[in-house]
């Protein structure tokens, strides 16, 4: 297991990344039911509200006060550049188009890296008090329950999740995509939040999730919660998948394999991948 320096207070970057999350998940709740001012950033869907940004500024403070030297990379915010080898990179809310709507499917997510590689990662999701967390070389865990990938072998069975993102075309590219999986799948579920769709393979509620188009931000913690729990994150041609990857396919190993086949034209309907 990686080890990571400790915060000013003394406390593991782990539980500093927890209580940062777990606060501002009880920002997005507080408000909720709230009207809200919106802006959009670009595109007809991708949108901030004011909440977004309290949050955010909730999780900075709290970091800056116990990492003051670190960088910070977050969706809303100016990047802050100091002189150090770690960047938190942070969503505080990721589903912000659910949680406008009511939707009750969104999250907080913070990741800590290096130069190289996601460190740790935790995924907050207010609405069901459930914090996923990792660490790189430990596991992966629910509420403090290790979790795991689904263990499923064959995509006859296979529970897809997938966004769209904010690219047209490349949304588009999804949703055919899924069309020509269908008689191969058993389900597809729209969901709205890539941090937490990659938890819920993490976890096996899903047992691969696709995206086209993502920021660091949406991906860092997923990234790590996957690998933890024993499964494969990869970029569409099949590399491993970094924090600044656009195209990712989760899932585990057997199934990775095959839907990426599926995915190129390489595997036809009813076939088996060995």
């Amino acid at each position: 297991m990686v080890h990571l320096p400790l915060s000013r207070s003394g406390r593991n970057a782990l539980e500093v990344a927890s209580q940062a999350a777990e606060e501002a998940g009880n920002i997005l709740m507080e408000h909720v039911n709230e009207e809200r001012e919106l802006k959009y950033k670009e595109g007809r869907a991708n949108i901030v509200t004011d909440v977004d940004v309290l949050a955010e500024k909730r999780i900075i403070a709290l970091i800056q006060n116990e990492y003051p030297g670190h960088n910070i990379l977050s969706e809303e915010a100016s990047a802050i550049t100091n002189d150090s080898e770690y960047t938190w990179v942070i969503d505080p809310l990721d589903g912000t188009n659910n949680y406008v709507h009511g939707i009750p499917f969104y999250c907080v997510a913070i990741a800590l890296t290096d130069s190289s590689d996601v460190l740790q990662g935790v995924i907050y999701d207010p609405w069901r008090s459930e914090l996923f967390a990792a660490q790189k070389g430990g596991r992966a865990w629910l509420n403090g329950e290790p979790i795991s990938v689904s263990e499923r072998t064959s995509l006859e069975g296979c529970f897809v999740g997938c966004d769209m993102g904010y690219d047209a075309q490349a949304g588009a590219g999804i949703l055919d995509g899924v069309r020509d999986s269908w008689p191969q799948i058993c389900g597809v579920r729209i969901m709205g939040s890539a941090a937490l769709g990659l938890a819920y393979v993490a976890c096996g509620r899903l047992d691969l999730y696709v995206h086209p188009y993502l920021y660091p931000w949406d991906l860092a913690s997923g990234i790590l919660l996957v690998r933890e729990a024993g499964g494969k994150v990869t970029n569409w041609q099949d590399v491993p998948a970094t924090a600044y990857d656009r195209q990712i396919l989760a899932g585990n190993e057997k199934l990775h394999h095959q839907f990426l086949k599926l995915m190129r034209g390489e595997l036809q309907f009813g076939q088996r991948v060995a």
